[in-house]
């Protein structure tokens, strides 16, 4: 996923996001979670309890980091867990205001 210049200064300025993932019933379950930007443009962040066993049976998951209610960046992805209670969430559609 490639971001614009401004999103990338955005994401990069920042480090709590809004994580939302499937659980078994079909509901979402939002936390918020700290994250790294890789160059790749992916989201890495922590992952245990609800979130990692919701994203081992359902990778879809969304991601929101905003500023304020007049910027930010809204994405949907797949997560995969990419190390001991780490995951990852590579982009496939995005969303931003104000940037």
């Amino acid at each position: 996923m490639l971001f614009t210049d401004g999103e990338l200064e955005f994401l990069r300025s920042q480090r709590v996001g809004r994580l939302a993932t499937v659980g078994p019933t079909g509901w979402p379950h939002v936390v918020p979670v700290m994250y790294k930007l890789t160059d790749e443009g992916e989201f890495d962040f922590d992952a245990d309890g609800v979130k990692l066993r919701n994203l081992i049976s359902e990778p879809r998951s969304a991601f929101v980091v905003d500023g304020s209610p007049k910027r930010g960046v809204a994405v949907q992805g797949r997560s995969r867990v990419i190390g001991d209670e780490r995951a990852r969430l590579t982009p496939e559609h995005k969303f931003s205001w104000g940037l």
